[in-house]
């Protein structure tokens, strides 16, 4: 790498600046800085850990990319925590993260050995659900897990609302077809 520094801080002028260690892939979501854990295969979010922690902060004022490390919150918080944007605990690290991925400032910062457990995850995954060879897209992954911890969430706190089995019955036909285009894109 060749980043410059001060006291406070660590940057690149581009994100060249971060090879040969790091290979910068833009975040479009925040469920891109977690991993399933270990050998599992299940879409669930007891099975996944915060894992990709380097990632480059790009100050558009500035013009440079900040090297960062990943806070390690839980997955659960960072997707479904409502936060309070005068509170001064995870609310702020939370609300910060999401809004800098939403405004596409983000980049994660991955090893080759990080990029080659996720080329096998996607593999696994692929021949786990679908029984067939092939590699799941990264994107339609992350809509996967996205739309999964979803349903989950919803099924875990509203089992009681009224449509509530048309809502499961949309979130169960969502899956299927982002399964069954991943079938079709092999």
């Amino acid at each position: 790498m060749q980043l410059k520094s001060d006291d406070n801080a660590q940057w690149g002028e581009s994100l060249k600046d971060f090879e040969p260690e790091y290979t910068a892939i833009k975040a479009w979501s925040p469920i891109q800085m977690y991993r399933l854990i270990g050998k599992r295969t299940i879409i669930s979010l007891d099975n996944f850990e915060p894992t990709y922690g380097k990632y480059a902060l790009y100050s558009p004022q500035e013009r440079r990319y900040y090297f960062k490390s990943f806070p390690g919150v839980s997955l659960w918080l960072m997707l479904f925590y409502k936060t309070n944007e005068d509170w001064d605990s995870w609310d702020r690290i939370i609300n910060d993260f999401r809004q800098r991925i939403g405004a596409g400032l983000v980049y994660l910062l991955l090893t080759e050995e990080e990029i080659k457990d996720m080329t096998e995850k996607l593999v696994k995954l692929y021949t786990t659900n679908l029984s067939d060879n092939g590699k799941l897209d990264y994107r339609l992954y992350i809509e996967l897990v996205d739309i999964s911890l979803r349903y989950e969430e919803y099924k875990d706190k509203h089992k009681n609302l009224t449509g509530f089995r048309t809502v499961c019955n949309t979130f169960e036909t969502k899956i299927a077809e982002l399964w069954k285009l991943a079938h079709t894109q092999k």
